[in-house]
Parts: structure tokens; C-alpha cells; sequence
């Protein structure tokens, strides 16, 4: 399509003074910190024109008060969830850059040259910030999360050959056509991995940058929209669906060498007494190892149909992409 941006592309030729850059802040009850977080993007002078526009969803304490008290822009969101809003905030944005942070405080918008600097000299498509390689405070991500994060993490560089060191950050930054080009689904933190994904299968090169990551603050609502196991499981779910859909044949490669080797012990069984004693007694390990390798060998079949199916569609939108 024209003048968005394709895998293997280059930037879009615009100068540094003409590039519009939209810090996007969802939100919900962030009284304590929201003022805060705009007047910190409004207090760093950086190289190109910044505004911001806070999308709220359905703040029931003073807000938007303050959004209007500081004089920025903010649209209130039609539904629920943070991928919604990310989604919906864009939509509205006419800016070439957008970039997301959370409005409870805990990225620090100090940081916010070395997240659109890669971008304005052509060196990344999305700037994702790591909490993993930059400075933590204290007790900022829990144990758990901590945890959840470095498994994601290992599960997407398995199956896209990757390094990413958190595929969970909420502080990014990326060319607005990118974002537009990328197809998501999730409407809550999920969002987070699937844009990750998204991005590495289309080819978009991803740059990592430390960033400073602090604590919520005592009393903050903030606190508890996030429930680690609730949210785990479904952001776990959205990537294993979308590794299914990425790379199929290793997604069910893996499980079929999995049946295969289930079904290994009682393969063994069975042929040790065929061979030793001439008979086979042991028939719950004749069916078993024949149901264990019949699933595996489906399995394989699976992945292998998917994989054309997805390379296929893969062929399909470059076509329409590099006709339009």
C-alpha cells in the first residue's frame, strides 16, 4: 500500500523538523501520577514536535480533570482493555510516530529521546524499552511476573530466532503505518506480545534499549488491574496462538516429537517380550504406543498443512501489498 511500510523497506523520507511524534497514554483512575507523567513528556526538549493524547477507559476519580486542567488532548475510550484502547488512540493520532507509555509512573518518560532516536535515524521499525536490561527499583515486577516474562521471552526467540529480552514492556515506540500494518487482535495486555510477534514474523527490525522502571506507588489503583494469573494465562493463550499461526510446522513439530517419544517406553516393551519371549502379553502397550504414535504422526501432518497454509497466505499478501 502506499506509504506504508514494508518488511526490508526504508524509512519514509521525511526530515527530523517535519516528523510528528504522539506520546499515547492509556488510562484508568491515575489521579496520583497522571499530571506527573505529562508534565515530564512536556519538560524534555527533544528534536521533533511531541504532543500527547490520553485515552481513558471510564475513570471514576479525577482524571480527566487533570487531562483538562494541563490542557492536553484525551478521547475517551468506546470499550474496555488496554489493546482496545492502544488501538482506538491511534486511530485518532495523526502523528508519524506514536509512542505508548502507562500512566501510573512506572516508565519514566526521561527516557523518551533514546526510545524515538533509532526510529528518526532509520536504524528500527519499533523501539520496544527492556525493564530487563535497564534499572529496576526495587520489588517493581514481582517475582512471578518476572518469571512469566523470561518464559514468554524464551518461547518467541525459540520460535522466531529472536533475542528479545521483554516481550511484556509497555513503553514503544514505532512508525504509525507500522502499527496500522500490524494485525491485533488482543483488547487487553496481551497486546504487548502480540505486537512483538507480529512485528518479527513480518520482518520489521526491533531494537531493545534499557529504560529506568520504578515501582507503583502506594494507594495507586493502578495496582490491581493486573492480576498475574489471570492475565498470565491469557497472555500464555494469545502466544501460543499466535506461534500456531506463525510457525505451525515447529509449533506441531515439537508436539509430535513429544507423542513420539511418549510413546517410546512402550514401543520398547512390547518388542523386547516379541523378541525375548516370542509373544506379546503386554496389550495396554500395544495400544498405547499405536495411539501415541498415530497422534504424533497427525500431529506432523497438521503442521506440515498449516506451514503451506501459512507460507501461502504469506505469498498472498505480498502480492496484494507490492501491487497496491
Amino acid at each position: 500500500m502506499e506509504g506504508e511500510l514494508q518488511s526490508g523497506e526504508s524509512h519514509p523520507k521525511i526530515s527530523n523538523r517535519d516528523l510528528k511524534v504522539e506520546v499515547i497514554i492509556p488510562t484508568l483512575n491515575e489521579e496520583q501520577t497522571i499530571g506527573e507523567v505529562i508534565e515530564s513528556i512536556r519538560s524534555y526538549v527533544l528534536p521533533v514536535k511531541v504532543s500527547t493524547l490520553v485515552i481513558d477507559g471510564g475513570s471514576i476519580d479525577r482524571t480527566l480533570d487533570i487531562c483538562k486542567r494541563e490542557n492536553v488532548r484525551f478521547i475517551v475510550q468506546r470499550g474496555r482493555g488496554k489493546g482496545s484502547a492502544m488501538r482506538q488512540a491511534v486511530e485518532q493520532s495523526d502523528a508519524d510516530i506514536v509512542v505508548f507509555i502507562d500512566g501510573d509512573g512506572t516508565y519514566s518518560p526521561s527516557d523518551l529521546e533514546f526510545m524515538i532516536e533509532p526510529l528518526l535515524n532509520g536504524d528500527s521499525y519499533m523501539v520496544v524499552g527492556s525493564r530487563m536490561l535497564g534499572k529496576r527499583e526495587k520489588n517493581a515486577i514481582s517475582i512471578f511476573n518476572t518469571l512469566g516474562n523470561k518464559l514468554f521471552n524464551k518461547a518467541i526467540n525459540f520460535a522466531m530466532k529472536s533475542s528479545v529480552t521483554d516481550s511484556l514492556s509497555g513503553y514503544r515506540a514505532l512508525y504509525r503505518k507500522m502499527f496500522n500494518e500490524l494485525i491485533l487482535f488482543s483488547d487487553t495486555f496481551e497486546i504487548e506480545v502480540e505486537m512483538t510477534v507480529e512485528a518479527l514474523a513480518r520482518g520489521y527490525r526491533i531494537l531493545e534499549v534499557p529504560i529506568s522502571y520504578g515501582r507503583r506507588r502506594e494507594g495507586s489503583s493502578s495496582k490491581t488491574k493486573v492480576d498475574p494469573l489471570d492475565d498470565g494465562i491469557k497472555i500464555a493463550r494469545t502466544l501460543i496462538f499466535i506461534l500456531m499461526n506463525i510457525n505451525p510446522l515447529k509449533f506441531f513439530g515439537i508436539i509430535s516429537v513429544g507423542f513420539f517419544a511418549a510413546g517410546a517406553y512402550p514401543t520398547a516393551q512390547v518388542l523386547y517380550e516379541k523378541i525375548f519371549t516370542g509373544d506379546v502379553t503386554s496389550l495396554p502397550s500395544v495400544v498405547l504406543s499405536s495411539l501415541l504414535f498415530v497422534t504424533g504422526t497427525i500431529s506432523m501432518v497438521v503442521g506440515m498443512v498449516s506451514e503451506l497454509v501459512v507460507r501461502s497466505r504469506r505469498r498472498l499478501e505480498y502480492l496484494i501489498n507490492k501491487k497496491f
